[in-house]
């Protein structure tokens, strides 16, 4: 072999080690950087399969307004399906049958009906202001972004805040 394909392999070596370790550290922030939030997802399912009729859960949710709160909704052994909203940080914990409010198809409907036209429509079900409620965040054709609360039990419309 000669001097330059030895210079060219022992380059390319460097370049392809330089790129995995970068590769390993992107990894290792990332897993750090969503390990709180998958802690935090486990402790509420945990919390609502140990304290509550629920055995399956279907989906989760996170909202982070005026308290942060943790949900997810599910069913129990007798397929009565519910919805469960913790608050982590004053370890405060509701749970409501589906039936007492209004579910995450009912309020997209209910915002398509009053805001039609948006897309990356976004439904979080969570707590704000002492009530249990549901988030609808979204982008507009313009490029802006937008979120509507709505009252869990009511479907009634408390925020509306546009073309942020």
């Amino acid at each position: 072999m000669n001097k330059y394909v030895k210079k060219s392999l022992k380059i390319t070596g460097i370049v392809v080690g330089v790129a995995a370790v970068i590769y390993l550290f992107i990894c290792i922030i990332f897993y750090f950087a969503t390990k709180p939030m998958s802690d935090s997802i486990k402790q509420t399912n945990d919390i609502a399969l140990q304290k509550t009729p629920i055995t399956t859960i279907t989906k989760n949710y996170h909202l982070s307004r005026s308290v942060e709160s943790n949900s997810l909704v599910g069913t129990s052994k007798k397929g009565k399906k519910y919805y469960f909203i913790y608050l982590p940080h004053s370890k405060k914990a509701y749970l409501y049958q589906a039936s007492k409010g209004k579910s995450e198809e009912q309020i997209k409907e209910i915002f398509n009906d009053a805001h039609p036209g948006h897309s990356k429509v976004k439904c979080e079900l969570g707590w704000y202001k002492g009530v249990p409620v549901w988030e609808i965040t979204y982008k507009k054709e313009n490029g802006n972004y937008g979120y509507v609360i709505y009252d869990f039990k009511t479907g009634k419309e408390l925020v509306y805040a546009d073309n942020l």
